[in-house]
């Protein structure tokens, strides 16, 4: 009933090992967007799928990353990994010609269509959308296309409706200001609007970055349910209070760290995630960026994962 949307880097890859080995992800198909030439944090990821006898979706014509585009390179990939737990997906973007071949090369079936926004082809994605080998779709923000998020509802086929909804900062420094806001109730309608599940990008911006420098402040991004508003999804962006230059940051950890502990006390917001923040503070380590963002995208799915369950 979720498929979040994320990008198959390492400490996303690491976020679902864990959640995966330690069975919390019921309900929930990830969608993972290779950005890598290297199949090392894939593989690692697909052994503990495959222990777990847990499925997600491989997008094998990723728009990002090092091997963008119409290829075969992941097609190849998938075609030979054995009792492979990676079901296909495509991106489409005026692309039919290519999607339909290689579901024929390859053998494909159960595949999964992604329409982002950068397609203008509608009436070839409706034909492509009835074809028998493609059993769900994927549209990022289906109220901007009425004519085919209604042609799309009437396929009887498995429709996922994917939304946008972390507001970015031009730097990390801006989050300081912002206060607690409302992230997403789609959990909460997505069936009775006709969709079979919903979708987002995680805690994360949609955008790709490759790389960066490092921030002048440290953010720690938290969803949580909110019990007062029919439990909408509400997210708080834990800043440190120091802004003003790259020093230090394993101290700006600790300053995030610190409100970020608190909130979660209070609320109470406990969970593999939050208790992993925790635990860092109280024994003064620093992480890493990288471990910070594992602990933001473990958050969002066991709060999304514990109320669809």
């Amino acid at each position: 009933m979720y498929f979040p949307y994320l990008r198959a880097r390492q400490f996303e890859l690491i976020s679902l090992r864990e959640l995966v080995n330690d069975g919390k992800l019921q309900n929930i198909t990830p969608v993972l967007e290779p950005v890598k030439e290297g199949f090392n944090n894939l593989n690692l990821a697909h052994k503990v799928f495959q222990e777990k006898d847990f499925n997600a979706y491989l997008i094998v014509n990723p728009f990002k990353g090092e091997k963008a585009g119409d290829k075969e390179f992941f097609l190849t990939y998938l075609s030979e990994l054995e009792n492979s737990k990676f079901l296909p997906a495509f991106h489409y973007s005026d692309n039919a010609d290519y999607i339909i071949s290689n579901i024929e090369k390859y053998n494909l079936d159960n595949c999964l269509i992604i329409c982002l926004d950068n397609f203008s082809d509608e009436e070839s994605l409706k034909i492509l959308c009835s074809n028998e080998k493609i059993s769900k779709i994927m549209l990022l923000e289906p109220h901007k296309y009425r004519s085919l998020d209604r042609n799309i509802k009437g396929l009887g086929k498995f429709y996922i409706r994917l939304d946008d909804v972390f507001e970015k900062q031009q730097k990390n420094a801006d989050f300081l200001d912002i206060k607690a806001h409302k992230f997403t109730e789609e959990h909460l309608y997505y069936d009775k609007d006709g969709y079979q599940a919903f979708a987002d990008f995680t805690a994360l911006t949609s955008e790709f970055v490759e790389g960066g420098s490092t921030p002048r402040a440290v953010v720690i991004h938290l969803t949580y349910l909110n019990k007062e508003l029919e439990n909408q999804i509400w997210i708080r962006h834990f800043t440190s209070k120091d802004v003003d230059s790259i020093a230090n940051v394993q101290g700006k950890f600790a300053q995030a760290a610190e409100k970020a502990v608190d909130f979660c006390d209070s609320l109470p917001l406990l969970n593999a995630a939050t208790n992993e923040l925790k635990t860092y503070l109280e024994e003064g380590r620093y992480p890493g960026l990288g471990t910070v963002k594992k602990i933001s995208i473990k958050n969002h799915l066991l709060i999304i994962s514990d109320f669809l369950n």
